[in-house]
């Protein structure tokens, strides 16, 4: 089942599956960092000045700290919305490839124009149902 030939044929999106599957996972990233970020704020500005008589003395010594804060999350969240969007890419580049590939040559073993077994690379993870469907295209050829 390992062929050196077996290239990818795009490399970011292998398709439409894909991509919404990374769009989820950018989503599910994307929108707590944002809440987040806004709960920071409130807490920071709104619950700590409204605790204290004198909101405006209060708002002097809190916007160093709200700086601060916006310094991290401007560098820390991108950075670990990346690290998760690639981890992410790397594990879902191995499931959805070698789906639309199963099914392609599937397609052209239906239609005659291709023998033999379905190769995949190795560490995909339709890894198994693509040796069963070889052990069925042999029996069907036989």
């Amino acid at each position: 089942m390992d062929n050196i030939k077996n290239k990818r044929k795009r490399w970011f999106f292998a398709n439409k599956l894909h991509r919404q599957a990374l769009l989820l996972v950018f989503l599910a990233a994307f929108v707590p960092t944002i809440v987040v970020a806004f709960c920071l704020y409130y807490l920071i500005f709104n619950i700590t000045a409204s605790e204290f008589g004198i909101p405006e003395i209060i708002a002097y010594n809190i916007i160093p700290a709200a700086q601060k804060v916006s310094t991290i999350l401007l560098i820390a969240a991108p950075i670990t919305i990346f690290i998760i969007l690639f981890f992410a890419y790397k594990i879902t580049h191995k499931i959805f490839g070698p789906f639309d590939r199963i099914i392609r040559e599937l397609d052209e073993h239906i239609a005659g124009k291709r023998k033999g077994h379905i190769i995949l690379r190795k560490g995909d993870k339709f890894w198994p149902l693509a040796e069963r469907l070889n052990k069925l295209l042999d029996k069907a050829e036989t």
